[in-house]
């Protein structure tokens, strides 16, 4: 990244700590549609994709007085795109087989019989994975990701750092990410 633009960064997330609206409206203007575009991509949905760039922009501004001045924006904000996305793709899957146990009469062909077993090997995969992960990092996936607490939250549990907690979690979904692509899908 260029120094300008670093610096630039630097100074909109510092106006950002302080509640400025302004900085926000910068930040959202500069990186949404790049958010838009990767939800797209995998949701196939511009109204799912919306609502993660909602959520995406929505954490920024609660997570504004914790996050670093200096840090990159961008890669902070794809990041929890894809763990958005990550938490979609289950919630899909759960309603899917909902719908699927609750109306078992729209379920008699072939396609979605297939549909059934593709999704519960996934979801049995995704949650193999989870427990293959090494104990802190699963902790740290589960307060995450279950329990939607932030880094520093998470970090006071474990008496950790932040830091710790942030490699923890990168490591994570490294190893999930890595264990997705044999699905086919690939964040």
């Amino acid at each position: 990244m260029p120094v300008e633009k670093k610096q630039e960064e630097s100074i909109l997330m510092t106006q950002l700590a302080n509640d400025s609206e302004a900085a926000f409206k910068a930040l959202y203007s500069r990186y949404s549609n790049r958010i838009y575009a990767l939800a797209v991509r995998y949701l196939k949905s511009p109204v799912l994709a919306q609502e993660i760039v909602q959520d995406v922009f929505l954490k920024l501004w609660f997570e504004r007085k914790n996050m670093k001045v200096d840090m990159p924006v961008e890669a902070w904000l794809v990041t929890v795109a894809k763990n958005k996305l990550i938490n979609q793709f289950k919630k899909l899957a759960c309603e899917w087989n909902m719908q699927k146990m609750y109306h078992p009469e729209s379920s008699n062909d072939i396609a979605d019989g297939e549909m059934k077993l593709i999704n519960a090997d996934f979801e049995k995969q995704l949650n193999t994975m989870i427990n293959r992960l090494p104990q802190m990092q699963k902790q740290v996936f589960h307060f995450a990701k279950e329990e939607g607490l932030s880094y520093n939250e998470i970090a006071s549990r474990l008496q950790i750092s932040p830091l710790t907690v942030k490699t923890h979690m990168a490591r994570a979904l490294e190893k999930i990410r890595k264990s997705l692509k044999q699905y086919g899908v690939n964040l």
